[in-house]
């Protein structure tokens, strides 16, 4: 992957986790009167951390940081 390509990975994971923190914040208030929300919660939790987590491992120069775990 080249430089431009590694940028625009990069861009969209950053747009990916503004537009799911909004989202976890919505669940989160949801949560608590509704019980089963909460699960979907922690799936926005987990795509919101595995956002991060390759954001910080491109900037750490990982050449495999686009490799995304289920």
């Amino acid at each position: 992957m080249n430089d431009l390509e590694t940028e625009r990975a990069r861009a969209a994971a950053a747009d990916l986790i503004e537009a799911l923190c909004a989202y976890e914040d919505e669940l989160s208030t949801l949560s608590r009167d509704l019980p089963g929300v909460a699960r979907l919660r922690q799936a926005v939790g987990a795509a919101l951390a595995e956002a991060c987590s390759w954001i910080s491992a491109g900037d750490a120069g990982d050449g495999d940081a686009l490799r995304i775990t289920h």
